[in-house]
């Protein structure tokens, strides 16, 4: 189309228009005498919930749901639905967590150094009773294992006090100090394991970085964790683990984890550095059953009592397999046999492979180590072995393991 009959379609366009000019006033008019009307009406449809719509097909009224504010909340829901778990739970136990720092002096190159590090505490009994690890108050070196000379814990309300060593144990990563005060506020510890649940709220109070009494809010990320190569004796000591997605750093070790009633569900023990595994948010916990067992063994008798079998070993996989010969590739290769041990009085030798023990499969180091974990020291267990191929069934009466 040329320009000129560009224009004369633009001019029988505005043509139109002006014929109808009356009409299209007369339209112009009542769409905003409607419109008005739409307005007026908006006040009750919004308070109501209602919208009525008019088409071709006639009216249509439908329900929706509507959100105002006021006052700065939001319309619907009440104060109390905005309070966050972590604070109701961070008013009621943060009172029973400590920060605990240590101090000592170990011999160096140019005379002694003096050494020292911080951690957390919870609060087991009014008495002056403090649950904390074990390597919060006495650290691993590659020389031996250094105890500090002074421990100071310092109380919520901001007193500092003196504390003493009562026991430790550092198969579980636990140990109990005690301060002399009474009537402090005493945690509350839940006692059965199988309440803690994957995906329920979890808190740690703790002391990371020092910054005494700080709160994270996450989940359980998971139960019954395992941790290689870590703190204690033959590299495998913490077993049985809760793992968690709330923030766990440097000075939460020995703090509290906490369910949404405010039970603590776990004693705070490591975390995966993001820097060294690339993981984010991967923190752990001991079980509360296992830590309260544990501290009332030390606060009664000074010791912890742990089954024992008397063997040195390692997991089987399949690159030891093949490299060994070995007849399978799962269950635990016994390295060696100490003398005069329960094992050695039950006839297991070295080489053999452990697959079961009373009818539980040991597919790895971890389910031994947790197994034993149930029985006490005086338990008659049954040993299923793989020996050379053939399999062979032992009774073993478990011992004390050795201090």
């Amino acid at each position: 189309m040329n320009e000129s009959g560009s224009k004369s379609g633009w001019r029988r366009r505005w043509r139109r228009a002006r014929v109808h000019g009356g009409v299209y006033l007369g339209l112009m008019a009542a769409v905003l005498v409607l419109g008005l009307a739409l307005l007026v009406g908006c006040a009750d449809l919004e308070s109501s919930g209602q919208t009525t719509t008019t088409g071709a097909g006639g009216s249509v009224t439908t329900t929706t749901e509507t959100t105002t504010t006021s006052g700065g909340g939001t319309a619907g829901f009440a104060d109390s639905d905005l309070v966050s778990p972590a604070e109701l739970v961070a008013s009621d136990v943060a009172p029973s967590v400590v920060n605990v720092q240590v101090k000592g002096t170990v011999p160096g190159p140019f005379g002694d150094q003096t050494v020292g590090g911080e951690g957390s505490g919870v609060i087991f009994s009014s008495d002056g009773m403090i649950i904390t690890n074990n390597h919060v108050v006495a650290e691993q070196t590659q020389s031996g294992e250094i105890q500090f000379d002074s421990i100071t814990v310092t109380l919520a309300t901001g007193e500092e006090l003196p504390a003493r060593v009562v026991g430790r144990d550092p198969l579980t990563d636990l140990a109990v100090i005690k301060v002399e005060k009474t009537g402090l506020p005493a945690a509350t510890f839940l006692q059965d394991f199988n309440e803690v649940k994957i995906g329920e709220y979890a808190i740690a109070i703790g002391s990371p970085l020092g910054y005494e009494n700080s709160v994270t809010l996450g989940i359980v990320s998971g139960v019954s964790r395992d941790i290689r190569d870590a703190i204690g004796p033959e590299g495998l000591a913490l077993v049985d683990l809760i793992q968690t997605d709330a923030a766990i750093s440097p000075g939460n070790s020995g703090g509290a984890l906490v369910d949404a009633r405010g039970r603590v569900i776990g004693i705070n023990v490591a975390y995966l550095p993001p820097g060294q595994t690339g993981a984010q948010n991967v923190g752990f916990a001991i079980p509360a059953d296992v830590a309260t067992d544990v501290a009332r063994q030390i606060i009664d008798t000074g010791r912890v009592t742990h089954a024992y079998l008397g063997i040195r070993y390692t997991p089987v996989t399949q690159a030891l397999q093949q490299q060994f010969s070995l007849s399978r590739s799962s269950g635990v290769l016994v390295a060696s046999v100490d003398p005069d041990t329960p094992a050695a009085q039950a006839g297991l030798r070295q080489g053999d492979i452990i697959i079961e023990i009373d009818g539980n499969d040991i597919k790895s180091d971890s389910d031994l180590a947790k197994l034993l974990r149930r029985h006490k020291p005086g338990d008659a267990v049954s040993v299923t072995l793989d020996r050379d191929g053939t399999e062979e069934t032992v009774q073993v009466t478990l011992g004390d393991r050795p201090q």
